[in-house]
């Protein structure tokens, strides 16, 4: 039957956008989003939130855009006006509703999926990507070409953003400049990374995250793509090996990245590489000075790749 639409915007705080959310959700909403306003368009649109650990100044949108959801059943207009009622706010707000039809919701999520190709520095496809239901091409069966099948689900990373594609390129440039024997995938996430590297040849692979559920996406998209678990090994972030690895990768975001360094340092083997992403263009110097600084002695960071604001940081192991 599908479900009635109702958008309107509003510029309070982003504390009463809390509580009248949760109050439209007990007044009956199916459910209640909200956006930036001017979030198509690049130039004004704004951050809500920062990033763990940083200051925090902006609280809310210029404009918050909220989109409710209503059962085919109800009377959008009787429920409006009951909440305007309640919600004295919302009496002179413009209201847009509509009537959203039933969709095939799962074939709509599979087109938004598309399989990608990672090129090398020389511009050969070297890693297709792609969900289950995209069937991968005969090429990519055998090495130097990889396929991996990835789902969208829980966990970040299906090789659709940007910082995902530059990491990969990262590690195609370090595994085609010299031999990485070992790697460290550090927030794995899906296990995208992790899974490439191995299936690209690196005899001992480690993957770690801070959320349960990564890991455990991990393990079943490593078993979907064939990686055994001697070659592969997933683990709590809690579980940090006390080793270095020829390759460390950390696709996270800034600040974490920044409080990170010590850490991150200790575990690349002297001579070894280092990839970090996540980061927007206009961090990467605040990172790059952060790194010095952690560990005068390694090499400076360079960007090894850009895509869509974002950067990709890191240092090539020594040939």
């Amino acid at each position: 039957m599908g479900v009635h639409e109702l958008v309107f915007d509003f510029d309070q705080g982003q504390i009463a956008l809390d509580a009248l959310t949760d109050q439209l959700l007990a007044a009956g909403a199916l459910s209640v989003a909200v956006s930036d306003r001017l979030g198509d368009n690049p130039e004004r649109e704004q951050p809500l939130f920062g990033e763990p650990g940083s200051a925090q100044g902006l609280r809310a949108w210029p404009v918050s855009r909220l989109t409710v959801h209503l059962n085919a059943s109800d009377d959008p207009a009787r429920w409006w006006q009951e909440q305007s009622v309640l919600h004295p706010t919302l009496r002179d707000t413009a209201l847009e509703c509509r009537m959203l039809q039933d969709r095939d919701w799962v074939s709509e999520t599979q087109r938004d999926f598309s399989p990608i190709c990672v090129k090398d520095d020389v511009g050969r496809d070297r890693i297709w990507v792609g969900p289950s239901w995209s069937p991968m091409p005969p090429a990519f069966e055998t090495r130097p070409r990889i396929g991996l099948s990835i789902d969208p689900g829980m966990a970040f990373g299906t090789g659709a953003h940007a910082t995902t594609q530059l990491c990969l390129e990262a590690i195609l440039q370090a595994l085609d400049r010299t031999q990485v024997h070992s790697m460290l995938d550090m927030g794995t996430g899906s296990g995208i990374l992790a899974i490439a590297a191995a299936k690209l040849g690196v005899r001992e692979v480690v993957g770690l995250d801070i959320d349960p559920i990564a890991v455990s996406t991990a393990r079943d998209n490593a078993e979907r793509n064939g990686v055994c678990s001697d070659q592969l090994r997933f683990d709590s972030a809690q579980s940090v090996p006390p080793r270095c690895f020829d390759l460390v990768v950390a696709n996270i975001l800034a600040q974490p990245l920044r409080l990170l360094a010590p850490m991150l340092w200790s575990l690349v083997r002297p001579g070894g590489g280092l990839v970090l992403s996540g980061i927007l263009s206009r961090q990467a110097d605040l990172l790059i000075e952060a790194y010095c600084q952690s560990q005068p002695a390694r090499p400076t960071l360079a960007r090894l790749g850009e895509r869509e604001g974002w950067v990709c940081l890191g240092v090539h192991a020594e040939c």
